[in-house]
């Protein structure tokens, strides 16, 4: 049986194609107006499965970076302060720079970032110590706070 995190990402994702996919603006707008739950649960999921499997660096390069802002508010949202925290710092590590969201979004998206793309040694050594604390928080099991999360919305 799928259980309810599996469900409503597949829900969220039944619409990507291609063409979405290859357009910055049309896959954020498109992330932007799914239902909430489908929003968090896409963003989260998509931010826990590219750290577990290769860590922030792999977050950014793999262009969802893009979504860290969007991110950071719905892991607020489930009760994650802790990985909002996190991603947050990571975020202001990659935009040091601290250019607005659509300009870093589209930096990302486009693999234009070089600290990210040329692997800076600095920053993959600063998030590789991120990875590393996401990776022990035991008191935050984010898979459990999304299964809440979906719980409590679908009796609302």
């Amino acid at each position: 049986m799928e259980n309810i995190i599996d469900k409503t990402y597949s829900e969220a994702v039944k619409g990507l194609n291609e063409e979405i996919l290859n357009n910055c603006d049309a896959w954020y707008e498109y992330v932007l107006s799914l239902p909430k739950t489908q929003q968090v649960v896409y963003t989260v999921a998509l931010l826990n499965w590219q750290v577990e499997n290769g860590g922030f660096h792999q977050y950014f390069f793999n262009s969802y970076g893009q979504f860290a802002y969007l991110t950071i508010k719905n892991l607020k949202l489930i009760g994650t302060p802790q990985r909002a925290e996190l991603l947050d710092v990571a975020t202001h590590l990659v935009n040091e720079e601290y250019l607005i969201e659509d300009t870093f979004r589209h930096l990302i998206f486009n693999r234009e970032l070089s600290k990210i793309v040329d692997f800076d040694e600095i920053l993959f050594n600063k998030l590789n110590d991120l990875d590393d604390k996401y990776y022990n928080m035991e008191d935050e099991n984010i898979l459990d706070f999304l299964e809440d999360y979906l719980n409590k919305q679908s009796k609302s």
